[in-house]
């Protein structure tokens, strides 16, 4: 990791915006049958009442009330991005979801609390259920205080960027999240939040919520050093050494060799065709120390740090 910190200040100094392009990450429908786990094609999102205690997790809307003590009306919703394949180092994460507008009156229960508190143990959407619901913790990562019948919230960002983070470096498990309110009272026509789930398909799934990921320098070049599998080796090398890689689809690329203040020792263009690729260099003629790296590629420039012995 300190290799691609030094790599950052030497390559990219250059680039000050790209820690400011969200990578958007919005999970569409899934099989819905217990395997989604929140990635691209396999959303995962269900919403639970006391009111019939079943799993409603191919419904393209969710819905959260607030704790009634009156009648069976109190509603929450758990979700779950899977962020295994999005980078580990951001700058911030901000959640999104498109919330509905509110209905057109309230009697009772109109102002209350929301939160969003991360799951402890694993769940499916097809038959979790409202009185069997996986255990959260205790203490939320985000909350809406006092929020009233009549507040729109539109597609509303909250950040999460610690939780993420959490979860991409496998520091907890990631099991989703629940949002519920804590607030306790009579729901007669009560403030509610609803949205459009994983599983929404009007306006061509714009409406389901989404994850903006704001990567630094860092994130990008490990996400894509991961994506294409990049190993090199020897490293420290004495004559030459080699790259090895995996490319989505043919194109040109370059290389380039650097040593540690800047100056560029070697560079040549290649022609590569998709799927495995290896490109050797010699190092015969480069004195002992240390040098940097670096393929661009169309997908972006990775880079890593070589020792020549």
């Amino acid at each position: 990791m300190k290799t691609l910190y030094t790599l950052a200040a030497v390559f990219f100094l250059a680039q000050p915006l790209l820690a400011q392009t969200p990578i958007i990450f919005q999970p569409g429908p899934g099989l819905n049958d217990g395997t989604d786990e929140g990635g691209v094609n396999g959303g995962k999102d269900v919403f639970l009442g006391d009111a019939d205690d079943v799993a409603h997790g191919i419904e393209s809307v969710f819905y959260i009330l607030p704790i009634s003590n009156c009648n069976p009306t109190t509603y929450v919703s758990l979700f779950k991005f899977d962020v295994s394949t999005l980078p580990a180092e951001v700058d911030s994460v901000m959640l999104v979801i498109n919330h509905s507008d509110p209905g057109a009156y309230c009697y009772s229960n109109c102002v209350a609390d929301f939160h969003l508190a991360a799951i402890t143990e694993p769940w499916r959407e097809t038959t979790v259920t409202f009185s069997a619901r996986p255990a959260k913790e205790s203490t939320p990562f985000y909350s809406i205080l006092n929020h009233n019948w009549d507040d729109s919230l539109h597609a509303k960002e909250y950040d999460i960027t610690q939780t993420y983070r959490n979860w991409a470096t496998e520091t907890v498990p990631n099991h989703g999240f629940e949002f519920y309110s804590s607030t306790v009272g009579c729901n007669n026509a009560a403030v509610t939040l609803y949205g459009a789930t994983s599983d929404d398909t009007t306006n061509a799934g714009a409406n389901r919520p989404y994850l903006k990921v704001y990567p630094t320098s860092v994130g990008v070049q490990s996400s894509l050093a991961a994506q294409m599998g990049l190993q090199v080796y020897p490293n420290p090398a004495s004559n030459q050494a080699t790259l090895e890689f995996t490319l989505a689809a043919s194109q040109n690329i370059v290389f380039e060799l650097v040593d540690v203040t800047g100056r560029l020792i070697n560079t040549r263009e290649y022609a590569l065709a998709a799927g495995a690729n290896r490109i050797t260099f010699s190092l015969s003629d480069v004195n002992a120390g240390l040098y940097y790296y670096r393929l661009k590629t169309n997908a972006g420039e990775v880079a890593g740090k070589l020792i020549k012995k």
